[in-house]
């Protein structure tokens, strides 16, 4: 659910987005044949392994020619303390013990059976 809401999804939309997903392929496919390209399709992709585990990235990959991670906005202003915004590699100075870093992230892709070459961090400015 968005923000925390416990109430705006279903047990089945895990499997629902890669659902959409494949329809997504299957159509872009399908104009890409009338006309002789190949049309690129990209998701966001959480970097949280709690909201990760609510993806089939095993399945997804097939489907999609980039994931783009939000490797970014692991910290901010809605927290008690400052912490590491976009950090690259997990610290032992992390006040929070959670395992938000971009490392980490790839990693759970990585082991999730996702290609290398589909993956892109995100990097705040």
């Amino acid at each position: 659910g968005a923000c925390g809401n416990t109430c705006n999804f279903r047990p089945e939309d895990k499997q629902n987005f890669t659902a959409l997903l494949a329809e997504f392929r299957r159509q872009m496919d399908v104009v890409g044949q009338a006309d002789g390209k190949h049309y690129e399709l990209a998701i966001v992709a959480p970097a949280a392994e709690t909201l990760v585990a609510n993806l089939e990235l095993k399945k997804i990959h097939r489907y999609v020619d980039f994931i783009n991670l939000l490797t970014y906005d692991f910290h901010g202003g809605w927290e008690m303390t400052t912490n590491f915004h976009a950090p690259l590699l997990p610290s032992s100075a992390d006040p929070s013990g959670k395992k938000l870093n971009a490392h980490t992230a790839v990693t759970l892709y990585l082991k999730g059976g996702v290609p290398a070459k589909k993956l892109d961090i995100g990097v705040p400015f």
